[in-house]
C-alpha cells in the first residue's frame, strides 16, 4: 500500500504541530471570552482546525511525493477537480447567478459531481 492510500494518523509532527498553534491562541487571549464551555472549545478545536488548514497541504505533499507514479496521479485527479469546481463557482459568480437558489443547487451538485468523480478515479 502506497503511503497516499494510507488512512490519516496522528502522527508526531501532526502533534507538534498542534500543540505549538495551542501556544499562539493561549497567547493571543483570543479565547478570553464567553463561558466557560465556549473557552474551552476554542482552545481545543481552533488550533486543531487550524492545524489541518496550514499543516494538511504539507502532509498531502510528502504523500505525494513519497507515493512515486500513484501520488502523482492522486494530485492531478485532486486539481483537476479543484479547478471545475473553482471554474464553476467562478462562472455562477461571474454571471450573477450565485445569489438564486438554482445557483446554490448547481454549486452544491458540482461539488457532488467532483467528489463522486475523485472517489470513482482513485478506486
Amino acid at each position: 500500500m502506497e503511503p497516499i492510500d494510507r488512512p490519516f494518523r496522528f502522527t508526531r509532527d501532526f502533534c507538534v504541530v498542534w500543540a505549538l498553534l495551542e501556544i499562539a491562541v493561549v497567547v493571543s487571549g483570543y479565547w478570553n471570552d464567553g463561558p466557560w464551555y465556549s473557552r474551552c472549545a476554542i482552545l481545543m478545536v481552533a488550533p486543531f482546525l487550524l492545524t489541518f488548514f496550514l499543516y494538511g497541504p504539507i502532509m498531502f505533499i510528502r504523500q505525494i511525493t513519497r507515493s512515486g507514479p500513484r501520488g502523482r496521479f492522486v494530485a492531478r485527479t485532486y486539481l483537476s477537480i479543484v479547478l471545475m469546481v473553482m471554474l464553476i463557482f467562478f462562472g455562477l459568480w461571474y454571471l450573477g447567478f450565485y445569489t438564486e437558489d438554482r445557483a446554490h443547487l448547481w454549486a452544491f451538485a458540482a461539488a457532488g459531481a467532483a467528489t463522486a468523480y475523485l472517489r470513482w478515479k482513485i478506486d
